[in-house]
């Protein structure tokens, strides 16, 4: 889900820039830089220019490309927090750089962030996490009239910015991105403040327990609506600011950075590369009628997303099928667990295939797990969680155990 709030410490990640630029304090811009400047469709400055058919719009990097360890497409998994797909990139900063006695030796950096572009800050959020008691930022901006960004778990904000923004005291809330965390977060009144490409606007990472990772949304309103099985769970914002035009930032890079960046699109280390389109990934992996995509718990409101389910495919590898399980299937308690889906019969079938047509299916990780699923309608789902089972065929007749399994609905 679309958030327009700072995103808490929980499974997510910070960024940081290249090398030192001029400060924020000596830029100034057509919508000028003391936060009072008129603004359009609730947050982009009139004066904002249109980005036309572009989509070559950013020109650096906002952290040095070689303290980047991982840059991870849009679509991963991380229940229970993050239980849907990802609907922002993360940076990982590199920090495993030596060993000692064969034991990895960390080392956090905090790198400069910058701007990757010209552009408007026009929000910026500060978040308390307890435990452990850390505050960092997120910071909100617009790169043009149809193309907004966010980056999140921000380690400092630089003090010409501060200087700039006025207190961060307004919308204060408090939720819950996972079980035993709570997050209190509030943000600045509406601003207008302009950015050069390469001005600094703060730091990522640190030492613990800083968040070794930036995360980095950004949506497109040119771009065509992407479709969901019931878009009434999809909030549609009048700026188109929203999930449907979710996008990838490493697709907005002009050359030759753009090529650049998406060679390192990968797991959090680097080790395996996502090498299949769309490269920057995507959340929109519901096919309605099936068994792919998002699931939610009835009984429970939209966020946080622990209640929920999500059956994707993984964003680093899209052959592989993830249940992403959160908190209400019985007896599960193993989060993600990944499959590598056939195109026939009714064991590991791709659940894209998957249908309301009356037949048990069953997954498994041979003596890791099997999973039980069936559709009795085209928008519920029922699920039964085997941890520790030695196979499918081991397990049949196949049927559900009460109290074991969960329905849950589109």
């Amino acid at each position: 889900m679309i958030r327009r709030w700072f995103l808490g410490l929980g499974g997510c990640a910070l960024i940081a820039a290249c090398g030192s630029h001029a400060d924020s304090s000596n830029s100034t811009g057509p919508g000028g830089n003391n936060g009072n400047g008129a603004l359009q469709n609730g947050r982009i400055p009139v004066n904002a220019p249109s980005c036309g058919t572009s989509k070559a719009l950013l020109t650096l990097p906002p952290i040095p490309l070689a303290v980047i360890h991982g840059w991870i497409p849009l679509g991963q998994l991380s229940p229970s927090g993050h239980t849907f797909p990802v609907d922002h990139q993360y940076l990982y900063i590199n920090v495993f750089t030596g060993t000692t006695n064969g034991t990895v030796t960390p080392t956090y950096l905090q790198p400069t962030l910058v701007a990757p572009a010209d552009m408007y800050i026009t929000y910026v959020h500060a978040g308390t996490t307890t435990p452990p008691g850390l505050a960092d930022y997120s910071i909100e901006f617009a790169v043009c009239k149809e193309v907004y960004g966010q980056f999140g778990h921000v380690a400092t904000i630089a003090p010409s910015l501060l200087a700039q923004i006025g207190p961060i005291d307004q919308g204060c809330q408090t939720y819950s991105p996972n079980p035993g965390t709570d997050v209190v977060t509030c943000e600045t009144k509406l601003l207008t403040v302009f950015v050069h490409a390469g001005d600094v606007i703060g730091t990522a990472g640190g030492d613990p327990p800083h968040s070794i990772a930036l995360d980095w949304s950004l949506w497109d309103s040119r771009v065509p609506a992407s479709v969901f099985a019931n878009p009434a769970r999809f909030p549609v914002l009048s700026d188109g600011f929203d999930a449907y035009h979710d996008v990838p930032a490493s697709d907005y890079f002009t050359e030759p950075l753009k090529s650049q960046v998406a060679a390192m699109l990968s797991n959090y280390d680097g080790s395996i590369h996502r090498t299949i389109p769309p490269l920057g990934g995507t959340i929109a992996v519901d096919i309605a009628g099936t068994a792919m995509g998002h699931w939610y718990n009835p009984t429970q409101p939209l966020n946080p997303e622990t209640p929920h389910l999500a059956i994707a495919p993984d964003n680093v590898n899209p052959n592989l099928i993830g249940f992403s399980v959160g908190l209400s299937l019985p007896v599960w308690g193993l989060g993600l667990q990944e499959f590598t889906p056939v195109n026939t019969g009714t064991v590991n079938r791709n659940p894209g295939q998957v249908t309301a047509d009356g037949n048990i299916y069953c997954y498994e990780s041979p003596g890791i797990w099997i999973m039980l699923l069936k559709m009795p309608t085209s928008t519920t789902l029922q699920l039964e969680g085997r941890p520790g089972a030695s196979s499918c065929a081991a397990a049949q007749p196949w049927t559900f155990t009460a109290g074991k399994s969960f329905t849950y609905s589109r």
